[in-house]
């Protein structure tokens, strides 16, 4: 049986830190794609013809969301548990009565679910620089949600192992 309780704490625990440091975790990627538009977006952008009606900037704009949405999955899913071991706080979890699933099944929300979240901010970001129309929003959030947990479950899933000491040597201390 799943302990809905157990995941739901790991769970909000994680976007609460995601809250608390919300300049180096929202701000940042934001300011770094805002700058990838107005580099490649107008500097690039402005030489480049449109090719059957879309311009370049919003030809990138695809690619930089993913891009973001990429890091930002396997580093949200790597921080969240490399951090409480590095603190000596993840012994609290792993003593806890809840299973490996279900400590990966909140940190893969977390993750995932503040993936999410900084793609479409940066989705919103995106037309203030490149005005640009989504052919099929269903999919496009299909693809995100897909890529934001396919990413985060990659990266939770080898680094539970290591934070709990199971499967490195190294990892032993």
């Amino acid at each position: 049986m799943i302990n809905s309780y157990a995941i739901r704490s790991i769970y909000f625990f994680e976007m609460a830190r995601w809250f608390r440091t919300i300049v180096q975790s929202v701000a940042s990627p934001v300011i770094s794609t805002s700058l990838y538009f107005v580099v490649f977006g107008a500097a690039i952008g402005s030489r480049m013809a449109q090719i059957d009606g879309v311009s370049y900037g919003a030809f990138i704009v695809p690619g930089l969301i993913m891009l973001s949405v990429l890091t930002e999955s396997i580093s949200n899913s790597s921080f969240g548990i490399y951090m409480p071991r590095w603190a000596g706080t993840i012994y609290e979890v792993l003593s806890a009565p809840i299973s490996y699933i279900e400590v990966v099944i909140g940190y893969v929300g977390a993750a995932a679910t503040k993936s999410i979240l900084l793609g479409l901010i940066i989705m919103s970001t995106a037309r203030l620089f490149v005005p640009f129309h989504i052919e099929h929003p269903v999919w496009m959030l299909a693809f995100l949600v897909l890529t934001s947990v396919t990413f985060s479950l990659l990266a939770s899933s080898s680094d539970c192992g290591r934070a709990a000491g199971k499967s490195c040597r190294s990892c032993r201390s």
